[in-house]
């Protein structure tokens, strides 16, 4: 899993390009982590994320529980379909903001 990050002053996008599963899921919990603390406003480009597992979807939900709390904004963006349909089968499409 690689993650870039486009910063837009109060506002971060990053970049999903891989496998959010088991194995990438911890770091990529604590680079959610730092980029809460560091912006007001988050984007997830979710346009090269190939899958996502229930690890993934942990790393998720934490990171939106975190962003609600401080009262940020989290948006999905570019979500393929298999992607879509894990987050419909889960009930995440109607937790998260996804455009």
């Amino acid at each position: 899993m690689n993650i870039q990050l486009i910063n837009h002053g109060t506002e971060g996008e990053l970049l999903l390009d891989g496998r959010l599963d088991s194995m990438t899921a911890p770091e990529t919990e604590e680079i959610f982590g730092q980029m809460a603390e560091r912006f007001a406003s988050l984007t997830l480009n979710m346009e090269k994320l190939e899958y996502i597992s229930s690890a993934g979807l942990r790393a998720l939900k934490i990171l939106h529980m975190t962003m609600r709390k401080k009262d940020g904004t989290l948006v999905l963006t570019h979500v393929n379909k298999m992607v879509m349909e894990v987050f419909e089968m889960t009930g995440f499409a109607g937790l998260l903001k996804i455009v």
